[in-house]
C-alpha cells in the first residue's frame, strides 16, 4: 500500500532590495492663496461685473462704485492746482521784477524778501495741489475694483446700492486661487529623515487622485518647522497644476509621497499568510516539517511583500502554503517524491 503523498511545496529565499520609498497618508486640499475683497473708500455699490462661484482672471473688473464724491474731489483738486499755478506765475514775475530793480539798488531788503517769500509759498501750495490731485485720481481709481489674483469667487456679500466701507466684517467677495493649488498633510516624525533625504536629492513628489480618479503628480514645497507634541507628526504642503480644476479646497485626498529608495527585506506576496496573529511565513525545518515565522507586513508593492521580522537569506514557502499546518512534514519541489514511491 502507498504511502500518502507528502504536500509539495516551493521555496523562495528573502532578499534585501532597494526599492521605492512611499509614504502613504491622506490630506486636505487648500488654496495656495486666498484674496478678501475689501473697498478701501466709503462708497455705493452701483454695479456687480461677475456672478458669485465664477471663475474670474487676475485683473478682471469686479465692482464699480458711485464716484460722484471722487469725481468731485478731483474737480476741486485740479481748480486748486489751477489757482495755485496763477497766483505762482505772478510770484514769478514779480520776483524778476524785483531782481533787476535790486540790481540798480531800487528795492528794499524788506521789499525783496517779501517778493522771494511769496513766490516760495506758492511753489509749496502748487505742489501740494498737485499731491491732492494725485490723491483724488488714487481716490478715484478705489472705485473701480479689480481680481488681484484669477481664481474661483466665493458668495458675494453685497449688491448694488449697498454702502461699503474699509475694514468691514465682512469681505465683499473672497476669490480662492485654483491654479496652482495645494495640499497639506501629515506625516510622522519618523518619515522625516527619509523625506529629507529625498529632497536633498532633487524635488520630491507627491501624488495625489484628481475628481477624475486619475493620479496627478505634484511637487513638495513646504515642510513645517516643529513636530506637534499632541500627535508625533509634521505638516508638510504640497502644489499641484489645477488646470481643469479637478482639485477643489477642502477635499479629502490619499496622498502618496515618493521619499527616495530603501533597502528592504523582500518575498514574493504569495508567502506571506494571515492569521489570528497577524501576517506570518511558513519555513521548512532540517526535517522538512513546516513551522511559522510571524513577520510584520509593511507594505505591498509591485507584486512584492515588504516585511520585517525576517533576515536576509532565509527560504520560506512560496507555492503550496494555503494546505500546510505547523507541524507538516513536506516534499521539496526540487526533491519531490517520484510517484509511487514507499
Amino acid at each position: 500500500m502507498h504511502k500518502a503523498e507528502l504536500p509539495l511545496v516551493s521555496l523562495s529565499q528573502a532578499r534585501i532590495k532597494s526599492v521605492p520609498l512611499q509614504l502613504s497618508t491622506q490630506g486636505h486640499v487648500v488654496s495656495l492663496n486666498q484674496v478678501d475683497i475689501q473697498s478701501q473708500v466709503i462708497g455705493t455699490v452701483k454695479s456687480v461685473a461677475f456672478k458669485e462661484g465664477d471663475f474670474v482672471k487676475q485683473g478682471q473688473l469686479l465692482f464699480t462704485l458711485d464716484d460722484s464724491t471722487q469725481q468731485a474731489s478731483l474737480r476741486r483738486a485740479v481748480a486748486t492746482l489751477a489757482e495755485s499755478h496763477s497766483l505762482l506765475g505772478k510770484a514769478q514775475s514779480d520776483l524778476a521784477r524785483g531782481r533787476s530793480l535790486r540790481a540798480k539798488n531800487y528795492i528794499s531788503a524788506s521789499d525783496w524778501d517779501t517778493l522771494k517769500s511769496a513766490q516760495q509759498q506758492y511753489a509749496a501750495q502748487s505742489s501740494a495741489a498737485q499731491q491732492d490731485i494725485e490723491t483724488a485720481q488714487a481716490q478715484l481709481g478705489y472705485t473701480k475694483i479689480y481680481a488681484p489674483i484669477s481664481g474661483k469667487a466665493g458668495a458675494v456679500n453685497v449688491h448694488i446700492g449697498s454702502l461699503v466701507q474699509p475694514g468691514s466684517a465682512s469681505p465683499m467677495v473672497s476669490i480662492n486661487q485654483f491654479d496652482p493649488i495645494g495640499v497639506s498633510f501629515t506625516l510622522p516624525e519618523t518619515n522625516l529623515n527619509a523625506v529629507l533625504a529625498a529632497q536633498s536629492s532633487g524635488p520630491v513628489k507627491v501624488w495625489v487622485k484628481n475628481a477624475k480618479g486619475e493620479a496627478v503628480e505634484g511637487q513638495l514645497d513646504f515642510i513645517n518647522n516643529t513636530v506637534s507634541t499632541d500627535s508625533g507628526t509634521m505638516t508638510f504642503k504640497a502644489h499641484f497644476s489645477n488646470a481643469e480644476y479637478l482639485l477643489w479646497p477642502g477635499a479629502f485626498e490619499d496622498i502618496s509621497v515618493d521619499a527616495g529608495t530603501q533597502n528592504v527585506v523582500v518575498l514574493p506576496a504569495q508567502a506571506v499568510q494571515n492569521g489570528p496573529d497577524g501576517h506570518f511565513v511558513y519555513l521548512v525545518g532540517s526535517t522538512r516539517q513546516v513551522f511559522t515565522q510571524a513577520i510584520t507586513l509593511l507594505r505591498m508593492q509591485q507584486g512584492m511583500a515588504i516585511v520585517d521580522g525576517l533576515a536576509q537569506g532565509t527560504h520560506v514557502v512560496v507555492e503550496g502554503g494555503n494546505a500546510l499546518r505547523p507541524g507538516m512534514t513536506v516534499a521539496l519541489a526540487s526533491h519531490a517524491p517520484t510517484a509511487g514511491q514507499n
